[in-house]
């Protein structure tokens, strides 16, 4: 039986199996040819695998550069605070008096002086403290009192300062009086409900005296120096009710 050549079989009817049945222009190396002994090393087929045996190999430095964790004394505990020689006076104050960038202003300067000064400083702080003070106790005088009409504005404090000084001094005093006579006021009115109080039961005393009973106070209260009856609390530790 004659053999079909492998060429005039489409291609694909050919299997794709072993590399055997397709066609090749060049004829099939020998099988002992593939044969790797073991003596033999492997070569590397991938990119990744080339670079994982070659060698690191470190570049040359352009220049020295210390190690951050040498086997010298670290230099913060040392005396010296810089590298190279000893820092002679003239270095010293040519560094003092240098403007370094992001770094807070040499000394000699305008803006060193008034960073440093504690006098300034003090001046700045109980200035805006003051002021702070002087706006909460005006806004809290002129939500209070009556007499707010009478008050001389911005405009007149700066055309007639002295007399809108006085002007205003004048309106305290008036709001001053009104409120001491509402304390007044109060005060004559909690005596007044004292006073009455006591009446009141001096009268019961009295009563239960002409009925020949004795007159029992109610446990749960009491009555004070001032005669003012009040309820018994319970203190904590004797202090605190």
């Amino acid at each position: 039986m004659a053999s079909i050549p492998l060429h005039s079989i489409p291609r694909f009817l050919l299997p794709r199996g072993p590399h055997l049945l397709r066609p090749r222009a060049h004829p099939l190396l020998p099988i002992t040819a593939s044969l790797r002994h073991a003596s033999t090393t492997p070569r590397p087929r991938t990119l990744a695998e080339q670079l994982r045996n070659k060698q690191p190999v470190i570049p040359q430095p352009d220049k020295y550069r210390p190690p951050s964790h040498g086997k010298r004394t670290p230099r913060s505990e040392t005396q010296q605070k810089s590298y190279g020689p000893k820092l002679t006076a003239e270095d010293k104050q040519r560094m003092r008096t240098k403007k370094y960038p992001n770094m807070m202003s040499p000394e000699g300067t305008f803006s060193h002086w008034f960073l440093n000064n504690k006098a300034i400083h003090l001046w700045i702080s109980m200035g805006i403290l003051v002021t702070l003070a002087i706006a909460a106790w005006y806004m809290d005088f002129m939500s209070k009192t009556i007499f707010g009409d009478q008050v001389p504005d911005k405009k007149d404090f700066l055309r007639h300062p002295i007399e809108s000084a006085s002007r205003f001094i004048d309106v305290y005093k008036m709001h001053v009086a009104h409120e001491s006579e509402i304390a007044k006021q109060k005060r004559l009115k909690k005596a007044e409900e004292v006073e009455k109080r006591k009446q009141y039961r001096l009268e019961r005393i009295r009563e239960a005296e002409e009925r020949g009973e004795e007159y029992q106070e109610d446990p749960r209260y009491y009555v004070g120096e001032d005669g003012i009856r009040r309820r018994k609390v319970k203190r904590w530790f004797g202090i605190w009710e």
